[in-house]
């Protein structure tokens, strides 16, 4: 399902005491779509627009949103269609003017008739798609008549209407639109013209599944099946500029609407308006229709020219490291097994009589319960995956060997943990230098199983690891797999797992789930039958994220009474990972978690289908971050939280 809006691009350029202060993108229909984008829903637009600055800015406008502008066609020898705002201080408040021409060279760039091709568009319409109008221009009205899905439209001027007879005004609209959308003016010109005594008398004659008007500060009025429903504006927000305020109403409108199936439950209608009125003072707290959404494109004067036509856009391009250490992380973790590393664990001895600690913390812990898992099955000896503080509170009198999982190598916790320990037992899984890693922690050169080489020195940045995850693991999987004569080719199976996982998980991880997700801003996540690693991974990084919370179930204690809390909160998003092989069990827990599950398979069974899923995990984080428009390897931390991030001593 995609929510369209259809028409023209518009640029704005905004002005305050005959100041300009920048552009941004403009047009009824599309800031309705700018909004229900930043909701998480899934939008695209079909319109046109110039080969020009302006053009390029309108689709940038809508494309940093997450908007699909694929369907935009750049028309040559067109010039973007602009709109100009001017703002002016009166006594401490903002009067404002628009128009189409220019305030200071008096300059028009605006076609009146509209350039969409409306067989082309009609083309590409999908059945399920909901199409959103702000007008009744001829070409609207080909489309609007032409196709049978759910529309939407906002009328917010009425000037069109005035050369129709009444007939023509309700053949228009009549029976055709899910919701219609009045300003006041307009709903007021409507009643008059067409004799009519109130807004009940108008839903009557134009017939569609609700309609609403919008009031500005004496609230609104919706009307379902002929009945008007009146809400007051509670308390007057601070306006500083009310441009946008009814696209943003609506927007809101339509997602409740969305969420609710279109069923358009009267029970509902005040929490409607509250949400509405709640993504309205946001927008009226900023200046501009999508000043709520992004900033004001700043532009630069060329020469002496207006700036209304003669400027340049630079824009800073922001390097998110997300992306950068999920386009290396194969590289990366190759470059990890053709390490000395995986050849050193011979050096460890294992054997069926030990007692091990692995020990990590945040996304080397992944690792260290991989290698723990990997160790047992392998040696049959005693095996224990722990966090730092947790090795503090027990007695370690029979613990024969140690293995440490840092990133860096030097990770306080982790050293603080085991100084009271024979520094002999003690290795370190790590990419730190070696000579650094010997002066900070004492442990033996010999000890230290780095995956650091000459090639292989660059470091991920960010507070989420990926190859701190990943490579640690892959170290003792290539281990194992030499040590059991396992015929496979470990670093195909790395390069198939990471090429599978891209393009299922991008395909799975979509704004409908994200939606679905944020709805409670609770994930379940369930582990159990070789996905342990990947589980505590996405955990860790959702959670250091701050996007939603977590709680891991084991898929057998879920049954012991866990869904209690899974029905009665409604926390019914999950993530589900799982090898290949199905239980009997598992296929009645997948029944009862239902479609709110997004079941994670891998294409193995066991040791194997840890590891691939623990590579699952990374695409499952890093598409989450794409489809919401965030860096989640750089969360915004605060000033009292670093205090216990970088917190050294006694634990």
């Amino acid at each position: 399902m995609r929510v369209v809006s259809i028409g023209d691009l518009v640029i704005d350029y905004y002005y305050k005491n005959e100041k300009f202060l920048g552009i941004n993108g403009g047009m009824t229909s599309h800031n309705i779509i700018a909004n229900l984008a930043k909701m998480g829903i899934n939008t695209a637009v079909f319109g046109v627009c110039g080969n020009d600055i302006q053009g390029e800015i309108a689709i940038k406008s809508l494309e940093k949103l997450d908007v699909d502008v694929n369907n935009i066609i750049i028309l040559d020898d067109v010039r973007t269609r602009c709109f100009h705002v001017s703002y002016f201080d009166n006594e401490g408040k903002l009067l404002f003017t628009s128009k189409k021409r220019c305030p200071f060279c008096n300059n028009k760039k605006w076609y009146e008739n509209s350039l969409i091709n409306t067989d082309d568009i009609i083309k590409k319409i999908n059945d399920e798609d909901i199409l959103i109008f702000d007008n009744l221009n001829n070409k609207n009205q080909i489309i609007i008549d032409a196709t049978g899905n759910k529309k939407i439209i906002d009328l917010g001027q009425y000037f069109e209407l005035e050369n129709l007879s009444d007939k023509e005004i309700i053949d228009k609209l009549y029976n055709k639109f899910e919701i219609i959308n009045f300003n006041e003016r307009v709903s007021k010109y409507l009643i008059k013209r067409l004799n009519l005594n109130n807004d009940a008398d108008l839903y009557n004659i134009l017939k569609p599944n609700f309609m609403t008007i919008t009031r500005g500060e004496n609230g609104a009025t919706f009307v379902r099946e002929g009945i008007e429903y009146n809400f007051k504006l509670k308390s007057k927000d601070n306006v500083v500029d009310s441009t946008g305020a009814g696209d943003a109403f609506i927007s809101s409108i339509i997602r409740d609407c969305i969420k609710n199936n279109f069923i358009c439950n009267t029970n509902m209608f005040e929490k409607w308006y509250e949400n509405s009125r709640k993504l309205t003072a946001k927008v009226v707290s900023k200046m501009g229709a999508r000043g709520h959404l992004n900033t004001l494109f700043k532009v630069k004067q060329i020469d002496d020219k207006c700036t209304c036509d003669n400027f340049i856009y630079n824009e800073r391009k922001k390097i998110k490291r997300c992306n950068i250490n999920i386009n290396n992380l194969e590289t990366r973790i190759i470059n990890a097994i053709k390490s000395t590393a995986s050849n050193k664990i011979d050096d460890i001895a294992f054997n069926e009589n030990n007692s091990c600690l692995f020990i990590g913390t945040g996304g080397s812990y992944a690792g260290a319960y991989f290698a723990a898992k990997i160790t047992n099955l392998m040696y049959g000896c005693n095996t224990y995956s722990m966090y730092p503080r947790d090795v503090l509170y027990r007695n370690n009198n029979n613990i024969d060997k140690v293995v440490l999982f840092s990133y860096s190598g030097k990770t306080d916790d982790i050293i603080t943990s085991v100084k009271d320990l024979n520094k002999k037992n003690l290795y370190i899984v790590t990419k730190g230098e070696l000579q650094n890693i010997v002066l900070k922690t004492g442990i033996l050169k010999k000890n230290i199983l780095s995956y650091r080489t000459s090639s292989n020195k660059g470091k991920e940045r960010g507070f989420l690891s990926f190859e701190g995850a990943v490579a640690p693991a892959a170290i003792f999987l290539k281990h194992y797999l030499e040590k059991t004569n396992y015929n496979i080719n470990i670093e195909n199976f790395i390069k198939d797992s990471i090429n599978n996982w891209n393009e299922k998980i991008k395909n799975i991880i979509n704004k409908e789930t994200i939606t679905k997700m944020g709805e409670h801003k609770i994930l379940n996540l369930f582990r159990g039958d070789y996905t342990d690693a990947a589980c505590y991974d996405l955990e860790s990084k959702i959670i250091e994220s701050g996007i939603f919370n977590c709680i891991i179930h084991e898929k057998k204690n879920f049954s012991h009474g866990r869904f209690i809390n899974y029905e009665n909160l409604n926390n019914t998003c999950s993530i589900y990972f799982k090898q290949k092989s199905t239980t009997k069990y598992e296929h009645e827990l997948l029944k009862y978690l239902g479609d709110n599950n997004i079941v994670i398979e891998s294409n193995y069974d066991g040791i194997l289908a840890e590891f691939d899923l623990l590579i699952a995990s990374q695409f499952i984080i890093y598409y989450i971050g794409k489809v919401m428009n965030i860096d989640v390897s750089k969360p915004k931390y605060s000033e009292d939280a670093m205090k216990i991030y970088f917190y050294k001593g006694d634990l």
